[in-house]
């Protein structure tokens, strides 16, 4: 069997990363592990015509216009296309739906959809769309002709990636040291607030757009910021300040989406507390679990409590952390999601 794999970053550059120890396997969306199922994938070429995809953002086509006339056009013999984000393949779905593409799609889903008319034709156009969170399932359980089509599927780190070189770097820092990376929708504006106020170190690896407002910071809070597209620091780097870390904070500013689900899925991978800004579209509730603590949006006396909370219970804290790696260890892993994902596969191949 063979699949075209499509996605919105370049995935063959994230192959080269993975390859070379640089990159965890799950930014590849089970393209490293399909080969135990008896898969081979294609990786189908990111960005060839800036033009083309210009275009067709223009004319309402979706992102990647030339993902998807590569799709179209390919002389490869494959049997179906699998896309890891659910903005490339709107044009394939409009075709399949027309019956004019016979190959069969199947799309991550990441986020709750938007855009009635587009969305009636995508969903109408994949034959199984995997979703990330059972919230984005939830507006199409009285609709059986979609809902059918949706499955939940667990997203897991790639945890040999984290293991390699752990026992080279110390587990904790001298001082307790907070950790907070992402660039997407962060409110590192509330969680600095917060660290004022608490005897800790913070260290904040963000983008340009995320870095917090307040000025003259103590020594002990440290700003890392990244002013272009690519991060503020290697992953390897970020891994050693996460190994080091006494816990890791996930500060959101919306919670309609997915977001923080990456730094989420690092912390567990690490073996490390977690507070979070409360995201009802994450599966893993991390109170429930008892592998960290939930904090409402912009709230800043509610981080102070949380983190002094777990400063003050140091052996509480670590068993956080050492639950969390089990739960990774037992269902938030690559492993799992790539089963799940090929099952899907060869479901749908023709």
């Amino acid at each position: 069997m063979k699949v075209l794999l499509l996605n919105n970053y370049p995935m063959d550059h994230a192959w080269e990363l993975w390859q070379n120890g640089e990159y965890p396997g799950q930014h590849l969306w089970g393209a490293t592990h399909l080969a135990k199922h008896g898969i081979e994938v294609e990786i189908v070429p990111y960005q060839t015509s800036r033009l083309l995809n210009k275009i067709g953002r223009k004319i309402g086509l979706g992102d990647h216009l030339d993902q998807q006339l590569y799709v179209l056009f390919s002389r490869a013999n494959y049997d179906v296309v699998y896309s890891a984000c659910q903005t490339n393949t709107f044009l394939l779905a409009c075709l399949r739906s027309l019956k004019l593409f016979h190959k069969p799609l199947v799309a991550l889903i990441h986020h709750p959809f938007s855009h009635s008319f587009k969305k009636a034709l995508f969903l109408q156009g994949h034959d199984r769309l995997l979703c990330l969170s059972e919230k984005v399932m939830e507006p199409f359980a009285q609709k059986p002709d979609i809902y059918k089509k949706m499955d939940f599927i667990g997203w897991g780190a790639d945890l040999p990636f984290y293991d390699a070189g752990s026992q080279d770097v110390a587990t904790i820092a001298s001082s307790p040291t907070i950790v907070s990376a992402g660039k997407t929708e962060r409110d590192h504006d509330t969680l600095v607030k917060a660290c004022l106020n608490i005897e800790c170190a913070l260290k904040v690896y963000c983008s340009a757009n995320t870095i917090p407002r307040i000025i003259n910071l103590p020594d002990r809070i440290q700003i890392h910021a990244s002013h272009s597209a690519h991060n503020a620091v290697s992953y390897q780097e970020l891994l050693t300040a996460y190994r080091k870390a006494f816990a890791i904070a996930i500060p959101l500013t919306k919670t309609h989406n997915l977001a923080g689900l990456t730094s989420l899925i690092d912390a567990i991978a690490v073996g490390k507390p977690v507070v979070m800004t409360r995201n009802q579209h994450i599966e893993l509730d991390i109170e429930k679990e008892r592998i960290g603590l939930w904090v409402e949006p912009e709230d800043v006396q509610g981080w102070q409590q949380a983190i002094a909370y777990l400063l003050a219970n140091p052996e509480e804290a670590a068993a956080m952390g050492d639950r969390g790696r089990r739960l990774c260890e037992k269902k938030y892993n690559l492993d799992v999601f790539t089963d799940t994902l090929a099952k899907t596969l060869n479901q749908v191949q023709v």
